[in-house]
């Protein structure tokens, strides 16, 4: 294989990984605790908040759709390494190998239950399949309990982005759907930031990533209190050209709010013991514009003068307040 096809499998199967770690998470966010890449146990760690694992394989192929040379080979490498993890973890609940293969075992007996998305039991395979995968657990000393393995099927193909990442946009889609968000377009946004900026240091030497519950969350709150959907009423407030400048600050203080998510339901906390006769409308704005000063010293204003400072501390404020039933909507949701 040559250096560049090389790298191009490793880079296609690293994206193949973060993906299908987005997709495990997302069924499973209610219960999840924390998540990591590169773990202790498996290339995808899940724990939940009971403290069982989920670990998962992941076992990727560049032409998933034709080439099945590989595939046993992946299924008994996955074996080996799930029952390594099983063994050190000792409270698993699910042991999968997730594949973009649609013949993950390479037989037709089997092959139809992979069609598309598919989440496959060991138990649910024909008695063809179960008796492969036994085979291949007998060649190891302290095989995992085939009551706790699955094979689940991600599509993952070609250079085309619509088509590569159509399932995981759907189980993205599916997942704000359940949380009833009607923000136009997040489901890219959200996407987008989870590949660029919450797994972004795959792209280092050190793979490792781990993430909390919070850490995952916390790109929905982002998205929905990005300046760009700050009411023009409230806008206006503020002069043209100051608050040109306090939108293009907005993004990197959010982003480094001390405790992000923690921030966010303190300012709720605090909006909700906050007095005033006011609309709930005009309750917000009020809020925004005099409780600022308890907050400058807990946000990172850098290289900003006082009446910057102000103008951001209160929109970062007023985002938060008028956006306080989605916030609440994706605590719930979570189950944060």
């Amino acid at each position: 294989m040559s250096k560049n096809r090389r790298a191009n499998s490793v880079s296609f199967g690293f994206d193949f990984q973060v993906n299908a770690a987005i997709i495990l998470m997302l069924e499973n966010i209610k219960e999840l605790r924390s998540l990591k890449l590169e773990g202790n146990y498996e290339d995808i760690e899940l724990q939940l908040n009971d403290g069982e694992y989920i670990l998962a394989q992941a076992k990727s192929i560049e032409h998933s759709s034709k080439d099945f040379k590989n595939v046993r080979k992946k299924l008994k490498e996955a074996l080996v390494t799930l029952s390594e993890g099983y063994q050190k973890a000792h409270n698993t609940r699910s042991l999968i190998l997730i594949t973009n293969s649609p013949n993950p075992l390479n037989e037709d007996a089997s092959m139809s239950l992979f069609y598309g998305h598919a989440h496959r039991s060991f138990s649910s395979l024909p008695n063809s399949s179960q008796q492969l995968i036994l085979d291949y657990l007998t060649n190891i000393s302290e095989p995992l309990d085939v009551n706790q393995f699955q094979i689940q099927v991600v599509p993952f193909e070609t250079d085309d982005d619509r088509e590569r990442y159509k399932i995981v946009r759907q189980v993205v889609d599916d997942f704000i759907g359940d949380l009833n968000l009607n923000i136009a377009g997040i489901g890219n946004k959200l996407l987008g930031l989870w590949h660029e900026d919450v797994f972004k240091n795959s792209t280092r030497d050190d793979p490792d990533i781990k993430l909390s519950k919070k850490d995952i969350i916390w790109p929905i709150l982002v998205i929905a209190t990005d300046v760009e959907r700050c009411d023009d009423s409230f806008a206006e407030q503020f002069d043209a050209g100051l608050y040109d400048e306090i939108a293009h600050q907005y993004a990197s203080l959010i982003d480094s709010c001390c405790e992000r998510f923690e921030f966010f339901i303190q300012v709720l906390c605090d909006y909700n013991s906050f007095q005033c006769d006011k609309s709930n409308a005009e309750k917000c704005v009020e809020f925004a514009m005099t409780k600022w000063p308890d907050y400058v010293s807990r946000l990172k204003l850098v290289n900003a003068d006082e009446e910057t400072q102000r103008g951001l501390v209160q929109i970062v404020l007023y985002n938060i307040v008028r956006n306080r039933f989605v916030i609440n909507k994706v605590k719930r949701g979570v189950n944060l």
